[in-house]
């Protein structure tokens, strides 16, 4: 299955230009369209409150510096989706024809639900350092746990996508469903490398079995991927250390398995794969 329908999340920070330009080369792969969230901070909503609690409304004189705030802010990342989408050959703007980029107009802030704009997406597309600041990260657990969408987060060059991959497959329903969510990229990879780490299986929650994993590969003309037994008893650093290891440009694994109180608490494989900053691009479904 193609991918015809990305996000691209924009902040018009550092992060911007990896989202845009992998995106964008995806679109172009699969003759898809991106759509670019401009996700703005609620500067608004902010002085509203501080106004409310102090007892005097916001000024006229805030409000047009605020504005005119937004709008430099849009046309950066206008720019930034203009550059990426001529980067990849892609038209850029309104219009029918793909593949194709183009910025939405309404402005995204964190309250508001991005439910209505992501349902159908086949991939929501996030830069690795959106992640580490608001209001991308506040998004990015929206869109991964609230909605269930997949999310791929770009940290290489999407050239690289048609490198090595990697699965980091414990059986679980969330990495089923990163499986099910990749195989447009699985497809394209020049061989998969099934990656487990002992320590970390719970064989009484789920089945990891990997012959049923490349059989489902294999109905889909994919694979088959080469078994890899990881040893650590941290699984999260020896899956990455494994990805890393065998060339890996693509890490695709299920999110927060265990509660997010216990990783929270102790730590987990998630948390790992989320600030290893020089890994893989990272695919995620929970």
């Amino acid at each position: 299955m193609p991918l015809k329908h990305l996000v691209a999340i924009a902040t018009g920070g550092p992060g911007d230009g990896p989202a845009l330009n992998l995106a964008s080369r995806l679109a172009g792969r699969h003759g898809g369209l991106v759509e670019v969230i401009p996700l703005h901070p609620d500067g608004a909503g902010d002085l509203i409150s501080l106004g409310l609690t102090l007892g005097a409304p916001l000024s006229r004189e805030a409000s047009d510096e605020l504005a005119g705030a937004e709008r430099e802010l849009h046309l950066r990342i206008e720019a930034a989706a203009r550059a990426a989408a001529s980067e990849a050959g892609v038209a850029f703007g309104a219009g029918g024809n793909t593949p194709r980029l183009r910025v939405r107009q309404d402005s995204l802030r964190p309250a508001q639900p991005v439910s209505r704009i992501t349902a159908l997406a086949d991939l929501i597309v996030f830069g690795q350092a959106q992640l580490e600041q608001f209001p991308g990260r506040e998004l990015f657990d929206q869109c991964l746990l609230g909605d269930r969408s997949p999310v791929l987060i770009a940290r290489q060059d999407a050239a690289a996508l048609s490198g090595p991959a990697a699965i980091a497959w414990d059986g679980s329903a969330q990495a089923g469903r990163a499986v099910r969510a990749a195989l447009p990229l699985l497809a394209a990879a020049s061989e998969i490398h099934v990656l487990q780490c002992l320590a970390g299986l719970d064989q009484t929650a789920s089945s990891p079995d990997i012959d049923s994993l490349n059989a489902w590969l294999g109905l889909h003309g994919v694979g088959p991927g080469v078994s890899v037994r990881v040893e650590g008893a941290d699984a999260g650093p020896a899956l990455i250390a494994a990805a890393k290891g065998r060339s890996a440009q693509l890490l695709v694994a299920g999110a927060w398995g265990h509660s997010r109180l216990r990783e929270a608490v102790f730590g987990g494989a998630t948390r790992t794969f989320l600030q290893c900053r020089d890994g893989p691009n990272l695919l995620l479904a929970h």
